[in-house]
């Protein structure tokens, strides 16, 4: 029999996998039971704050989610291109695996919940401000000067997240690749005329 932690795991396992296909509205504590294999009763015992609770712990998993994602890309990156093509050929993986259904972890749950819930906007900055400080801490070693490269993880992530909308949007990953080569095309021109990072 499953640990208690284990089915809890589970289901913000599931959670996070079907707020990233279909949004937070759309998505259902059975939907989350049904996916998970979780006991049908465990729900409100798991996260007795309800369904914006479960949120909120998908949300955090997305913050851990976009940190491993930098890290396996700057496993085999020897400058910031090939960092960021790297994290492109991962998202765009999955979005070819799950059929163009699976984009950003949060992004169809920010455009739902962001504009009207304070608590919710609050966690999505977080996630992305995780994403930003993970970008710079990888861009800096690979020489780029650290005022620019919090700038060069903002654009990178703005790229990234309007390719994968473009991306499901087309069911193809066309649209993510060309604006990401315009974005690396740029980064080599400004890094040519740019001093190293000391």
């Amino acid at each position: 029999m499953p640990r208690r932690t284990d089915s809890r795991s589970k289901m913000i396992h599931a959670a996070a996998e079907l707020f990233r296909q279909r949004g937070y509205h759309a998505t259902t504590f059975s939907d989350v039971v049904r996916e998970s294999g979780a006991p049908r009763g465990s729900t409100y015992f798991h996260f007795p704050g309800g369904k914006a609770e479960l949120a909120r712990e998908a949300i955090a998993r997305a913050g851990d989610e976009v940190e491993e994602m930098v890290d396996q890309a700057a496993r085999h990156a020897d400058d910031p291109a090939s960092l960021i093509r790297a994290m492109a050929q991962i998202l765009t993986s999955r979005l070819e695996r799950s059929g163009y259904q699976s984009g950003c972890a949060i992004a169809t749950m920010v455009l739902e919940l962001a504009p009207r819930d304070e608590a919710f906007s609050a966690d999505f900055d977080n996630v992305f401000t995780r994403w930003r400080a993970a970008l710079v801490t990888r861009f800096e070693p690979l020489g780029i000067a650290p005022g620019r490269a919090a700038a060069l993880a903002d654009l990178t992530i703005s790229a990234i997240e309007g390719a994968a909308v473009l991306s499901r949007a087309a069911r193809s990953t066309e649209p993510f690749t060309t604006p990401i080569e315009a974005l690396i095309s740029a980064i080599d021109h400004d890094a040519a005329s740019q001093p190293a990072a000391s």
